[in-house]
């Protein structure tokens, strides 16, 4: 039964309820809502810096949400974009519309701060699409034997790999990061906040793995890539490559061949790799490799404008988009796209439409996740011009696949 609770309140909780506040998070997430103080004091930490909400059942917080302040990176231009997170029901206080009071407020917050879109990563896909959120992209994990993980040919990369520590060698690590997102449509820049997320190594965060290795592959002095991974299993015969950016073909057969030659292992598994990853063609046996593909970043247009100018085209020509918005009517308009290699321009018009979308699909298209003429075959974009798809596949084509390596 959908028994509406009329009295719950949705606000920013105040410093002396962040405890509290973590609670919550922690029991919307499966815990008890118990912690040790290392872990309490990390998510205090976490909360206060991001914006963050919690839906209050008298004086009991039963919900929360946030979103983190980032830049999406299009070529050389950045979009401004809201992270949402910690997004949690209780379980007592399902389908009560909580949920959408929440995402209602963080959304309007977001486009009153000037944010261009939202991002996030679905725990549950279904959920978002009422939102306005459409599925940007995917990527896979992947899992092989060491004994299969041979590469072809003998390859000798004219740098070297050496082991690092990722703080002596942090500037290296954030060179890197920055150039392997250049030509990545959708790829998320690091804050900080992102940095300190991925590099903490506190025993607690570990979940029973190694802690974190480094290795960084270097021409001369100059860094040309690097992998983060960690030893698993209670008899540490596994490997986990928990992030391998590269930004040459030697840094990249390197540094595989470095992990693949790692001793006492049996089995290596690799997280979040781009769709178009190389490794499957890079293998002697490529039917060895298990690749399990899922999805990545959902986004939330609201300002049409600006995401659709940030980055370059496959293909020039000018092509009118109906955009349909009813999960808040902040996208919602026609638009004129003139778009060129070298970029493009956006803006309303009352010409009309040559292909209308609803701003979930505009969300699909927009990074080159998905094609055009997919989401038509779906049923879920309308071709009013005669060959107005197939010209839309050529523009929104993309010479990399989208991705991004930034969990939030």
């Amino acid at each position: 039964m959908n028994m509406r609770n009329r009295n719950i309140e949705i606000r920013v909780p105040s410093e002396e309820e962040l405890e509290a506040f973590c609670s919550a998070i922690a029991v919307g997430f499966g815990g008890t809502g118990t912690f040790e103080k290392e872990d309490l004091d990390s998510l205090l930490k976490f909360v206060g810096r991001i914006e963050c909400w919690a839906a209050y059942d008298g004086e009991r917080i039963v919900g929360s949400m946030g979103y983190i302040d980032f830049q999406t990176v299009s070529h050389d231009k950045r979009i401004s974009t809201a992270g949402v997170t910690i997004v949690t029901v209780s379980p007592t206080h399902r389908r009560q519309g909580i949920l959408t009071r929440m995402m209602n407020i963080a959304q309007r917050d977001a486009v009153d701060r000037g944010y261009a879109m939202a991002s996030l990563y679905a725990s549950e896909p279904p959920i978002y699409g009422r939102f306005g959120f459409g599925l940007a992209f995917s990527r896979e994990n992947q899992k092989i034997a060491r004994s299969k993980a041979v590469l072809i040919g003998s390859h000798q990369p004219e740098g070297v790999v050496r082991v690092a520590d990722t703080k002596a060698q942090f500037a290296d690590l954030q060179r890197i990061f920055r150039l392997a997102g250049v030509e990545r449509p959708g790829w998320i820049d690091r804050s900080d906040l992102a940095w300190d997320h991925r590099l903490d190594d506190k025993e607690w965060g570990r979940h029973g793995d190694s802690e974190l290795h480094c290795a960084i592959y270097y021409e001369g002095e100059l860094a040309q890539g690097h992998v983060l991974y960690r030893r698993t299993g209670d008899d540490r015969t596994g490997l986990s490559v928990d992030e391998l950016l590269a930004l040459s073909r030697d840094a990249e057969y390197a540094l595989w061949n470095y992990c693949f030659g790692i001793d006492l292992v049996e089995e290596i598994s690799i997280r979040n790799r781009p769709l178009d990853d190389a490794l499957p063609w890079m293998l002697r046996d490529s039917r060895a490799l298990e690749r399990v593909p899922q999805d990545s970043i959902w986004t939330r247009i609201f300002d049409v404008p600006a995401v659709l100018e940030s980055r370059s085209y496959s293909g020039a020509g000018d092509l009118v988009i109906e955009v349909i918005d009813e999960a808040g009517g902040y996208a919602a308009g026609t638009f004129l796209l003139s778009a060129s290699r070298d970029g493009a321009t956006c803006a309303s018009t009352d010409r009309s439409p040559d292909l209308t979308m609803d701003v979930a699909q505009l969300g699909s298209i927009a990074f080159g996740g998905t094609r055009p003429s997919v989401l038509e075959r779906a049923g879920l974009i309308y071709e009013n011009t005669p060959g107005a798809l197939s010209k839309a596949d050529g523009m929104f084509a993309t010479r990399k696949a989208p991705w991004t390596v930034v969990d939030f």
